[in-house]
């Protein structure tokens, strides 16, 4: 998940024009279809703190039925304003000072269970909106082998802020002066001193009978490439990522990494934009993952 996010670079070069048909030789490797009525642990931790990612995001992830629950084939994250207390740095674990925070939420990750180098994640999913609404899949290191973050990369599959709310006309994005915008970002390290740098992209988000879409990314050594609804409309090489004093490689994405889902409120970058700050009335907030899947090629076992 973008942090910090003060400004998106919106790389108008990298977005793609046509539809993409998928590839009959992907084989799936790990997924979760949510059919079940609990979160499957052996997948998934819960988060539990009080962190704000790094992004000052106003809630606590709490794992309770009103903010983490699997129901009628869906994982849901639902964003509450309830007063909850947690751990202020999750990173250096369960332990150490607390705070209380006026809002929480959910937050699922698969570090430690699940990780994976290259192939294809996908998920359906259905994104809430509201000013200070900030849904998020994304990706992390599972060990930061080339040290602290950015330095060791981000890959975020989806991120949406504060749908639905004023925007001002950037191209055909927020055409009809409304939030309607999908990001696909990658975060890294620039040069030796580990300044962050991202390369960023968005689409439309088109209108649905049920609001689901399919949210997607595709790694190889060779680039990263975004979709929506089986359409690609990002793409990233290596020299988009490569640090200023070395040449373009496969670095820092060039390892494991774990999957992340969470509905975030407020922060950095959703309270920069639209309309400022949080509307409480966006709560509750919700989002609805109906399946996550992972698939690998033959060549990337």
């Amino acid at each position: 998940m973008s942090r910090p996010l003060a400004v998106l670079a919106v790389c108008s070069a990298l977005l793609a024009a046509g539809p993409v048909h998928a590839r009959d030789d992907w084989k799936l490797v790990w997924s979760d279809e949510f059919n079940g009525t609990a979160l499957d642990e052996t997948k998934w931790t819960p988060a539990i703190d009080c962190g704000g990612g790094g992004n000052d995001e106003r809630q606590c992830y709490a794992d309770s039925p009103e903010t983490l629950s699997v129901q009628d084939g869906a994982l849901r994250l639902t964003a509450i304003k309830r007063k909850t207390w947690g751990v202020v740095n999750p990173w250096a674990g369960p332990t150490g000072p607390l705070k209380a925070g006026d809002y929480a939420s959910g937050k699922i990750v698969t570090q430690g269970k699940f990780s994976w180098r290259y192939g294809r994640v996908e998920a359906r999913a259905r994104v809430p909106g509201g000013q200070g609404a900030w849904p998020a899949i994304w990706m992390m290191p599972e060990l930061s082998t080339y040290g602290g973050w950015p330095r060791s990369g981000e890959i975020d599959i989806l991120e949406t802020v504060n749908l639905g709310a004023p925007c001002p006309p950037v191209g055909e994005a927020c055409a009809d002066g409304r939030e309607n915008r999908v990001f696909g970002t990658i975060h890294f390290a620039g040069d030796a001193t580990g300044a962050h740098k991202q390369v960023s992209a968005s689409t439309p988000l088109p209108a649905s009978p049920d609001g689901f879409h399919v949210y997607a990314v595709e790694w190889s050594p060779e680039a990263i490439v975004w979709f929506l609804d089986g359409r690609e409309y990002a793409r990233a090489k290596p020299q988009d990522w490569k640090r200023d004093d070395q040449p373009a490689s496969a670095a820092p994405f060039d390892q494991p990494f774990h999957l992340i889902i969470n509905l975030a409120f407020g922060g950095r970058w959703p309270e920069s934009v639209n309309a400022k700050g949080i509307d409480e009335a966006a709560l509750p907030a919700t989002m609805e993952v109906d399946w996550v899947r992972v698939s690998q090629l033959a060549s990337q076992d």
